[in-house]
């Protein structure tokens, strides 16, 4: 992968893993664009972790208040992400799998796009958090390590379904990421994949994930706020049926 290929992958990243239209499935339409056929799942881990310093960046108040006041909230996460880790450990290995089908990424982004109309104008359930609803937010979270499922777009309209505020809903989804992404990155640091194939390019594409990550967060606030979210679902089915068409 060339450096230019880094940045380009490392702006998609940090736009697409907070804007619900799956940085996973977009990444695979662009690493097959770029001519890689196989998949670059620890350059793609550096570029998670780009976007988790933007969490940081962005939300470090709600993490905070999360291990110090709110613990509750602690308490949430750790089920939600508890639930993840169940559905991963189970249906793992088939998941790698789909990172080399465009196909399936296509398929998903239809299937991620219909979830977000869904959970824009949908509502079951009263307002605020609980056990269960963390758990159920915890195994969409699983569902999007699918490639062409979005995992905020499914965490963020799963979290709006069960009548979550908009603002609280992403919230949840962000912090619900940061056990996730660290727990992915260390995994691939034991088993030796994060660092497969390390080149100075792994740093350009994390220093540009973040960067965007920021920006694509803010924007995505502001969308939420405008009860715009819905449109995000529109685009992704768009692209999923040219995905289809196409490749």
């Amino acid at each position: 992968m060339t450096m230019i290929q880094a940045i380009i992958s490392g702006i998609v990243q940090g736009i697409t893993e907070f804007l619900p239209v799956s940085s996973s499935g977009h990444l695979v339409i662009l690493h097959r664009l770029f001519g890689i056929e196989e998949p670059q799942i620890g350059f793609d881990i550096f570029l998670h972790m780009g976007t988790l310093l933007a969490i940081f960046l962005v939300f470090w108040r709600d993490i905070v208040d999360a291990v110090t006041v709110k613990k509750k909230m602690f308490f949430l996460v750790l089920l939600g992400t508890f639930s993840t880790l169940i559905f991963i450990l189970i249906f793992g290995k088939n998941i790698e799998a789909a990172f080399s089908n465009p196909k399936l990424v296509g398929a998903m982004l239809i299937v991620t796009g219909s979830w977000l109309i869904l959970g824009s104008f949908v509502r079951f359930g009263t307002q605020g958090a609980s056990g269960v609803k963390a758990i159920l937010i915890g195994l969409a979270q699983g569902v999007a390590a699918i490639p062409g499922i979005s995992r905020s777009g499914a965490t963020i309209s799963t979290a709006l379904f069960l009548g979550f505020e908009p603002q609280s809903a992403a919230r949840f989804s962000f912090l619900l990421a940061i056990p996730a992404i660290l727990g992915a990155f260390l995994f691939k640091i034991k088993s030796g994949g994060a660092f497969e194939g390390f080149s100075i390019n792994y740093i350009f594409g994390f220093i540009t994930a973040c960067i965007f990550g920021v920006i694509a967060l803010k924007l995505l606030l502001r969308m939420l706020l405008k009860n715009r979210f819905h449109l995000f679902g529109v685009y992704c089915i768009v692209v999923g049926i040219l995905v289809l068409l196409v490749m």
